[in-house]
């Protein structure tokens, strides 16, 4: 059975849900597509090639002195870990590099938590995943790239989203020589991770996507235990700016909870205030970013942190006085 165009497209939108999934459950602070595509889609091509390239090297070296099949072992375990999360990481740590600059301009850091490392790891890895079994499919027929997509569809991004976490935690270090440990640290759990699942999948066959079970249940675990974080953040950081008149209590009640956020915008859309709901997700979002850019600013309160934190609170300020109706003399 040939792979087809039809399986090729569902894949692609089995990706798309998939990529659009993991950046939803990002509850407070979504990551802006502008970013987030990119990197998906550095996943797909340019780390695909990257490893293409290097993996084949490594194959046909190896073939030289030892047998196909240590071949094939020693450059799935060895190898193709090293090699294709360093050329997916590439992509975070540009994505940063970019995030911080811009950062820069909008007093507002794009890529800082784990969170945010989780979403920018599994979109790279969603794009290099869908490409892989693309080639796999091509290679080995259309049922190879359906048991790839159904079974393994989050392992490369279960890998990255390691060094995504590793990177996204760069802002809580103070110590700049120590800002360098936790991407670092979070590289090598990927390689370790993906070298595992390898291992498993070349000696045990589909035990590994049991193990992968395993990992996204961890990694479940994690995301609720940053969410209860990041929600506590919220309630702690904006309470100063309740008894200061920025937020107000109504707003206070409801910026911590998804659900009731959700519920009050949709109340306004139902009710056809759709440019209160507009400006209301506006104010939202700022204090929310206000929240986080207080807790970074507490961590260590660095000039361009204070700083952010002073130009989100005008930010807010400049919102509410859009909002409010003029009056014609």
């Amino acid at each position: 059975m040939t792979l087809s165009g039809a399986l090729v497209g569902i894949g692609i939108l089995q990706a798309i849900i998939y990529l659009l999934f993991i950046r939803a459950i990002d509850l407070y602070e979504r990551e802006p597509l502008r970013y987030v595509v990119p990197v998906f889609m550095w996943g797909f091509a340019v780390a695909t090639t990257i490893s293409l390239v290097f993996n084949t090297i490594a194959s046909v070296t190896f073939d030289a002195v030892v047998s196909k099949e240590a071949a094939s072992f020693l450059t799935a375990v060895f190898v193709a870990p090293v090699v294709e999360e360093c050329a997916k990481g590439l992509a975070l740590l540009i994505i940063f590099v970019v995030a911080y600059l811009a950062s820069r301009r909008r007093r507002l850091i794009e890529f800082a938590g784990v969170m945010d490392g989780i979403v920018y790891g599994a979109a790279v890895g969603f794009g290099f995943a869908l490409a892989e079994d693309i080639l796999y499919g091509m290679q080995y027929g259309a049922e190879t790239f359906l048991v790839r997509r159904i079974f393994g569809g989050f392992a490369h991004a279960a890998f990255t989203s390691l060094t995504g976490i590793g990177i996204g935690l760069i802002p809580f270090v103070h110590n700049r020589v120590l800002k360098a440990v936790p991407p670092l640290l979070g590289l090598l759990g990927a390689i370790l991770l993906h070298a595992t699942f390898n291992f498993l999948a070349t000696v045990f066959g589909a035990v590994a996507y049991l193990f992968m079970i395993l990992v996204v249940l961890a990694y479940l675990t994690v995301i609720l235990v940053w969410l209860t974080i990041e929600r506590r953040a919220i309630r702690g950081e904006l309470r100063e700016e309740v008894a200061e008149g920025l937020i107000s209590p109504e707003e206070y009640a409801i910026l911590p909870t998804f659900f009731r956020r959700t519920v009050h915008y949709l109340r306004l859309i139902l009710t056809g205030h759709l440019g209160a709901w507009s400006r209301a997700r506006r104010v939202h979002s700022a204090a929310v970013d206000l929240a986080f850019a207080k807790s970074l600013a507490r961590r260590s309160p660095a000039p361009s942190r204070v700083e952010r934190v002073q130009a989100l609170r005008r930010k807010i300020v400049d919102l509410r006085t859009q909002a409010e109706p003029r009056v014609s003399t």
